[in-house]
């Protein structure tokens, strides 16, 4: 199937529920010279400059498509290749659905990870949860090169962004338990409104701002980071999905086969779940912003287009020079603020269908 618009009902599912997905998006002649690279090293994450792995995107109608509802955007060279191993045991799978290691839907974007530091050092040293971090060096990159602990110098914004988060399905993932890509249905707009509360209590964005402990406690004596601020969390819409073999109802699977492809905002917490079954779950995402001019770095390799969720610095970490009159920090989270903003395709919908109410957190 050939796409070169969404269609009204895909935009106002988009508009609803923060994402939508796209079925038969990629043609099979692409997604078979996807798979078979990915096949000789599924271990890899990260492709830079593989036609046969950007292709998912360039050369499929998801690029037109998404210029349509998006807007003009630096097309990815870089994705993020997301292949979920098989053959869970019991006891992880057991492990996985307690409390502790429930997959945790999360937003693209910050530091994440166990911190380096016992949660028992951490309450001696002075700090606390909340306050972790809150001098560490903006230089530092999260486990295994991650996000950026600070996306500026200024210690301003703590959380990196784009506009959309495009998947490719390379498998049947339509059973449940799949290790499907899954989503907190409809939480996009609290996620907005609690970046806008942030904004309004004078920052920082992201973890360690306003309401957002930077470190959240797990197991005995261990601290995680880049879990969503439970105020935020009690703001989601109470949606659920039920069926035969899913475990975890609060998070809506997204279940294609492949050549499908699923569109989602990047507030849109979002998350990968235990394969249960005996295959690998294969997919291929591509992070897409819109176009800024006044960016002097758009199409630069050494911000990793397509695969970065921190654009406004490279890839690695490194700090970049911007032109007098440009804050690219000020100006990501005003979009942030205002993710519809960056939608050409979508204000009709937009227009038509109601905000949320403003986000109250009682303190």
């Amino acid at each position: 199937m050939t796409y070169s618009v969404l269609s009204d009902d895909h935009k106002s599912d988009l508009k609803r529920d923060g994402f939508v997905i796209l079925k038969e998006a990629v043609p099979k002649e692409i997604t078979s010279k996807a798979k078979a690279l990915i096949n000789q090293d599924p271990t890899r994450i990260v492709y830079g400059d593989s036609d046969r792995i950007n292709d998912l995107y360039n050369k499929s109608s998801l690029r037109k498509l998404m210029l349509e509802v998006m807007g003009e955007h630096t097309a990815p060279i870089n994705a993020q290749v997301a292949v979920t191993l098989p053959n869970y045991s019991d006891a992880v799978v057991r492990r996985k659905a307690t409390d502790v290691f429930h997959p945790q839907a999360h937003v693209d974007g910050g530091w994440a990870g166990l911190c380096p530091q016992k949660t028992s050092e951490i309450l001696e040293s002075g700090q606390t949860l909340e306050t972790w971090g809150s001098e560490g060096d903006p230089k530092s990159m999260g486990p295994a090169g991650g996000a950026p602990l600070w996306q500026d110098q200024a210690r301003t914004v703590a959380i990196g962004s784009y506009t959309a988060l495009v998947g490719v399905c390379l498998n049947d993932q339509m059973e449940p338990a799949k290790g499907q890509f899954s989503v907190r249905r409809g939480a996009h707009e609290a996620v907005e409104k609690f970046f806008c509360h942030q904004r309004r209590k004078g920052g920082p964005i992201g973890g360690g701002g306003p309401d957002w402990p930077r470190l959240q406690p797990i197991g005995e004596d261990s601290a995680f980071a880049g879990i969503m601020p439970p105020k935020m969390v009690e703001s989601y819409p109470a949606t659920r999905f039920e069926m035969d073999g899913w475990p975890w109802p609060e998070l809506t699977p997204v279940r294609m086969q492949e050549g499908d492809a699923v569109i989602a905002l990047h507030s849109l917490p979002h998350t990968a779940t235990p394969n249960m079954s005996e295959d690998p779950r294969m997919n291929v995402f591509f992070r897409i912003r819109k176009y800024r001019s006044q960016n002097p770095y758009e199409g630069n390799h050494r911000i990793g287009w397509g695969v970065s969720d921190h654009p406004d610095r490279a890839l690695n970490g490194d700090f970049l020079a911007y032109p007098d009159g440009y804050d690219p920090f000020a100006t990501s989270v005003q979009k942030m603020c205002d993710h519809w903003c960056e939608w050409d395709g979508m204000s009709h919908i937009v227009d038509e269908q109601p905000e949320l109410a403003e986000l109250v957190i009682q303190a």
